[in-house]
């Protein structure tokens, strides 16, 4: 049987790919796709992350999604998206799966009929701590639209691409060794996300997070035992109390509390919605401690 023949490497987009590896020795790293190449402008975020001290370029609300979740993870000490894979070896892959490789079909060569090959990417890597070996490993993501997987949304001929497309991502991260995880909305609590958007809200005050330790300790103690005298009581009245016992701002005060919960300096309950006119969902390791 007659492998599919594939398109081919032009000198354009291995200068493309040259110019952007020029680039990020000298720069640092940039996403190989940005909001403004992106065709899906609308749902695109540009986020700076506290973390990396750098701006993340996530091009649907999916991937700014899944990066809140892994900047969050204690173990995640990096984060690159619109990663980049090596054209050769992303092309030898699709030959051996016998799948067509991506390509820019507007850059066609309408003399020859031969279409170039274009850079596959994988939307999130994240450089994770390795308890195993006390070093670092990958762990690469491709996330999807669950819509974009189902017949029922999509044409089975787009959605099959879509499969295909991944395949070759797949094979490609496995001869690295690492797997591939694909994502969806469905693998994410929307409550978490929202959560998360809102708590590192905190790291845009820095200055109102710089008070002395011995302080931040009485002002959580303070917390958690009027939390668990009255746990009726609404978030912003219990930040009001702490605020009112320690002459603290309560505008400071409601970013400590932000930062102590992003940081798991406080045991509340990430998965339930945090609102400052309702009361607070503490874990039950918090209130049995007590």
């Amino acid at each position: 049987m007659n492998k599919l023949k594939q398109p081919i490497i032009t000198n354009r987009e291995i200068n493309r790919i040259e110019r952007y590896q020029t680039d990020i020795r000298i720069n640092g790293y940039r996403p190989y796709i940005t909001v403004k190449s992106s065709n899906s402008v609308g749902m695109c975020n540009i986020i700076f992350s506290h973390k990396t001290q750098r701006g993340h370029h996530l091009l649907s609300l999916g991937e700014l999604s899944l990066f809140l979740h892994l900047e969050h993870d204690k173990n995640v000490v990096e984060i690159y998206e619109q990663y980049p894979l090596p054209i050769h070896e992303t092309l030898n892959c699709a030959e051996e799966l016998d799948i067509w490789h991506p390509a820019r079909y507007k850059e066609k060569d309408h003399a020859t009929r031969l279409v170039p090959a274009t850079t596959m990417t994988t939307d999130i890597v994240a450089v994770m701590k390795d308890d195993s070996s006390k070093g670092y490993k990958l762990q690469p993501y491709n996330y999807k639209p669950s819509e974009s997987l189902s017949n029922k949304y999509e044409s089975t001929h787009k959605v099959n691409r879509t499969k295909k497309k991944f395949e070759i991502e797949c094979l490609y991260w496995q001869k690295q060794g690492y797997t591939l995880v694909q994502m969806t909305e469905q693998d994410l609590n929307p409550v978490r996300t929202y959560n998360l958007k809102w708590l590192r809200e905190c790291y845009l005050y820095p200055n109102l997070l710089e008070v002395p330790e011995m302080l931040y300790s009485s002002l959580l103690l303070t917390l958690t035992n009027n939390l668990i005298n009255k746990p009726k009581d609404t978030l912003r009245n219990q930040l009001q109390f702490v605020s009112t016992a320690h002459t603290v701002p309560l505008e400071q005060m409601m970013r400590l509390f932000q930062y102590a919960c992003y940081n798991f300096d406080i045991s509340v309950d990430l998965n339930t919605g945090i609102e400052l006119y309702r009361p607070l969902t503490m874990l039950d390791e918090a209130t049995n401690a007590h």
